[in-house]
């Protein structure tokens, strides 16, 4: 009777990029692990999902960029057949907003391909046991993404809170237009401009005209008209 303790099940992975070289390099690091196996590879979205269909893999690891379907397409279709496999994206983006859209797509990790043999083994190990995984590089560049999201909303938080004549005001303001020149147009007193331009300024917590410019900038609010669309317009 043998005293060896059964063998752990291997990681059986699916590796999916249009670089055959890339592909194999990823085989080649993958499987000096013992206990992780490449069952397929695809070089386009089309036949991961086919390969995913076909071997039933643990895990699947996916570039961004191939063509038929993306990495990020991949994922959401993988996410709503709602198959529990752990998903990994492996790319040469670090753009915190290639980030933050493979975590919505449902990616359980984010590694670059700079990233080390340790590191790739450790980020299939970890989507694979269910929990997250993303390289340092990566989370901060998440954090970056997600807090110019909250700023934003912010923003367009501040500016409901505009009625219809001060974001009027707000456009033309940030535009480099007077007081005297707003009025004219709308046929008001100056003053009344002014006072619109004071309640602006203090709804946006904003106290500059290079300010009110800037958020109009950063906000996009603006059109070549000078109007800016009302909270719920497209």
């Amino acid at each position: 009777m043998s005293n060896e303790a059964p063998s752990a099940p291997r990681i059986r992975v699916v590796v999916a990029d249009d670089h055959a070289v890339v592909r194999e390099g990823i085989r080649h690091v993958l499987e000096r692990a013992p206990g992780l196996e490449v069952v397929a590879e695809a070089r386009d979205g089309e036949e991961a999902l086919a390969a995913v269909e076909s071997e039933d893999p643990d895990v699947i690891v996916l570039d961004v960029s191939m063509p038929e379907l993306t990495g990020l397409e991949v994922t959401q279709r993988l996410r709503q057949e709602e198959r529990g496999l752990g998903i990994l994206i492996l790319s040469m983006y670090d753009d915190p907003e290639y980030v933050l859209q493979a975590v919505r797509a449902g990616a359980d990790g984010y590694v670059l391909k700079d990233a080390g043999p340790a590191e790739l083994r450790e980020a299939v190990e970890a989507v694979h046991d269910g929990r997250e995984y993303l390289s340092s590089r990566v989370t901060h560049q998440l954090s970056v993404a997600l807090r110019a999201e909250l700023e934003q909303e912010q923003r367009r938080s501040r500016l409901d809170q505009l009625t219809p004549r001060e974001r009027e005001v707000l456009t033309r303001v940030a535009r480099g237009r007077t007081a005297r020149e707003i009025a004219d147009e709308f046929g008001i007193s100056h003053r009344t401009i002014e006072t619109h331009r004071e309640r602006v300024m203090t709804k946006l917590r904003i106290r500059t005209i290079a300010g009110l410019t800037r958020f109009v900038l950063e906000t996009g609010i603006g059109d070549e008209s000078g109007e800016i669309p009302g909270p719920g317009t497209p």
